[in-house]
């Protein structure tokens, strides 16, 4: 279980940070390249909260980096 003091980001914010779509997101957890688990972002919300260290070692595939460059010129 992560600690308290540990940054975790959502599946939106891992995207921006890696530069990479949503869907790359999810299929890099789905793949187990990327540690997720679900947590409450708000007292409503749930989300899929993404550990800071596991974006910092995530490499990202030249699919999903031209994919995110698509999102990011648009």
């Amino acid at each position: 279980m992560p600690t308290e003091k540990e940054k975790h980001f959502t599946i939106t914010e891992a995207a921006k940070k890696l530069r990479i779509s949503r869907q790359g997101v999810h299929e890099a957890i789905q793949k187990g390249l990327l540690r997720a688990r679900w947590g409450e972002v708000t007292i409503v919300k749930k989300a899929l909260l993404i550990t800071a260290d596991s974006i910092d070692s995530y490499r990202v595939s030249k699919r999903h980096r031209d994919a995110g460059k698509k999102m990011i010129d648009a």
